[in-house]
């Protein structure tokens, strides 16, 4: 494990300066007592790995080029693995062969032990057999990028395509332009459209929502009667969720979210307020939930982007334009799982992302 690893060699570098980094430093940093000497980037001639937007330091601890490093200080790659894939290579090519590949299996025991020190997020820990009501959806668009690998889906599992009705091939047979839709507005909310799809168009007792390159590791066996939802464990932003968020989108939208939501929700918006400005951040929109849970939430969720929609469409149009609201839907997923930590039972488990 990274933590056995850095113990070893006591100084250490962490490449990436965004999510995957900030919550590989938090973790690393209190379960060793060890802080990296600096977090590192690079973007050689011809890659595309760096993106715009990473800060000058990070809690006071600076952000450099690759470049300045040496090259036998250990390195620990805090990036996705999508990422990785360009990272890696350079890195050997430039003679770093001192580093430790921070997999999405190795993040995620990195952040359960690091979340279970601090008492939050707790993963699933008991598995029950039975005969669950469950289906977890596959969301899957005729325009994604082949994989190289995809796993074979489960009996559970169910591939539905997501903006069928814009689509000029099917791809699965379960689509979201039939009954009560939203798929028409797909280039908008993109996998939310499907999301939209099944809570108008089915009842089972559990549903679930994972993309075509990342799966939720789950079971029935994990849907015991002490859960009511189960997710993958939260990244850690900085400075906050805000920021993160303005990485992909602009400043308009952000103010007619907080419109939006201090219009329909002003009693729940200071709770509201400090979840946004927090460190904390569901990605992917990926959920599994009871019935009840995930109605109430899709409920809430469109009521907002109505909302927005209805009333700041005019004057901020990329709501309608560009994919606007699919970087709105991370916020939204994250606001309304992170206000019911108090009363719902949430665990956590391991996400699989492939390339």
């Amino acid at each position: 494990m990274v933590i056995d690893e850095v113990k070893k060699h006591s100084k250490y570098v962490i490449y990436g300066a965004q999510v995957v980094a900030v919550g590989a430093y938090e973790a690393i940093s209190h379960l060793t007592g060890i802080k990296p000497e600096c977090f590192a980037f690079g973007k050689p001639q011809g890659k595309t790995f760096c993106p715009d937007g990473n800060p000058e330091s990070i809690e006071g601890i600076k952000v450099i080029s690759i470049e300045e490093v040496p090259k036998d200080m250990f390195i620990v790659v805090g990036v996705t693995e999508l990422i990785q894939r360009e990272v890696l290579p350079y890195l050997k090519e430039n003679g770093y062969n001192n580093f430790f590949p921070l997999t999405q299996h190795e993040e995620h025991l990195l952040m359960s032990e690091y979340y279970k020190s601090i008492d939050k997020f707790p993963v699933v820990s008991n598995e029950k057999p039975g005969d669950r009501d469950f289906i977890l959806y596959e969301v899957k668009n005729d325009r994604d990028k082949p994989l190289s690998f995809h796993p074979e889906l489960k009996e559970y599992e169910k591939t539905i395509q997501a903006g069928a009705a814009l689509a000029s091939t099917k791809i699965a047979e379960i689509t979201d332009d039939s009954g009560e839709n939203i798929s028409a507005k797909n280039r908008m909310y993109c996998e939310m459209s499907a999301v939209y799809w099944i809570w108008k168009n089915t009842d089972h007792d559990w549903v679930g929502i994972e993309h075509y390159r990342r799966h939720l590791l789950i079971s029935p066996e994990m849907l015991t009667d002490d859960i009511d939802v189960i997710m993958p464990l939260p990244y850690i932003c900085y400075p906050d969720e805000m920021s993160q968020f303005l990485r992909f989108t602009t400043e308009k939208v952000l103010d007619a979210l907080i419109k939006s939501l201090k219009a329909l929700y002003p009693d729940e918006y200071e709770d509201y307020h400090k979840i946004l400005y927090g460190r904390y951040q569901y990605t992917y929109n990926m959920v599994c939930a009871r019935r009840e849970v995930f109605d109430d939430y899709c409920s809430w969720f469109f009521e907002i982007t109505n909302f927005m929609e209805d009333n700041f469409a005019r004057e901020v149009p990329e709501l309608v334009e560009t994919r606007a609201f699919s970087y709105v839907a991370e916020v939204l997923t994250n606001l309304y799982f992170m206000y019911h930590q108090k009363d719902l039972r949430i665990r956590h488990i391991e996400k699989a992302i492939y390339t």
